[in-house]
């Protein structure tokens, strides 16, 4: 049986406080454009589309803070981005269960249709 060191739990704690937090990238012209396209899930169009931003703290996600707002997928805020947040069973386009993994893929699936999105109509440019 191992038992908890608390005081090394203590320091430990102080460790990672101490640790500076980046500041959040945000873009409110990037993340206001979503309303401008449809769902990159289900490819719902009824003007309901949100910048739903990444949930894992990969993409700068903790407690208290959003990841970065280059992190997101233009989801309809009725459905998808409802189902990726709070949703149980299956996504709306039936393809996605409620497991973490399956909630992480189609976020990334729907993040890089976004990117490409604003890539082809010229919203994000590589600066020369």
């Amino acid at each position: 049986m191992i038992l908890a060191d608390t005081n090394f739990q203590k320091k430990m704690l102080l460790v990672i406080e101490m640790i500076p937090k980046s500041p959040r990238w945000e873009c409110k012209k990037l993340t206001d454009i979503a309303r401008n396209y449809p769902c990159m899930n289900c490819g719902a169009d009824r003007g309901t589309t949100v910048s739903a931003h990444a949930n894992s703290g990969e993409y700068g996600k903790g407690m208290g803070r959003k990841a970065d707002d280059c992190f997101i997928a233009f989801l309809c805020d009725d459905g998808c981005h409802r189902w990726l947040d709070q949703g149980a069973g299956m996504d709306p386009t039936g393809v996605y269960s409620d497991s973490r993994e399956d909630k992480a893929e189609m976020w990334r699936r729907a993040h890089d249709r976004t990117l490409l999105a604003l890539f082809r109509d010229g919203k994000v440019r590589v600066a020369a």
